[in-house]
């Protein structure tokens, strides 16, 4: 192996050993909470279910665009996908706080955004990582 690709490795290495975010849906309202990690490169949603559960892995790349439906006291994120994979849309994840409903729908939009842009968030630190996606992802209001 080469240098260059070495180094490509350890940078993807980097972009997948912290979680950026998390968020979990509300217990007792779910009685088995789901939960949601966001990583850089990748977001990973845990659905639970009695003595079961089950992970989906969506890459950032593949994501079009993440939805918050907020309700009087919940809200719900769910993930369009691009017509390009072969994923459907997973399942939406209820009971979650609005608050984080909404922080998590910044990262991503800001991490969609970097991506597309071909940005390297490698050297930066995750609180930099986050801090600078969730600005670029925030909503500009006049």
């Amino acid at each position: 192996m080469n240098d260059k690709t070495e180094k490509r490795i350890d940078q993807l290495a980097k972009m997948t050993e912290g979680q950026l975010f998390k968020l979990s849906a509300i217990f007792p309202f779910d009685f088995f909470p789901n939960k949601i990690f966001i990583e850089q490169k990748q977001i990973i949603i845990i659905y639970s279910k009695f003595l079961s559960s089950k992970n989906q892995h969506i890459l950032i790349e593949d994501i079009l665009s993440p939805v918050v439906e907020s309700g009087l006291f919940f809200s719900t994120l769910r993930f369009e996908l691009g017509a390009g994979g072969f994923m459907q849309n997973p399942p939406p994840v209820q009971f979650l706080n609005k608050k984080d409903a909404t922080r998590a729908k910044r990262i991503i939009i800001g991490l969609l955004i970097c991506h597309k842009e071909k940005i390297d968030l490698s050297n930066m630190t995750t609180q930099a990582i986050i801090e600078k996606v969730e600005e670029i992802g925030r909503v500009k209001r006049d």
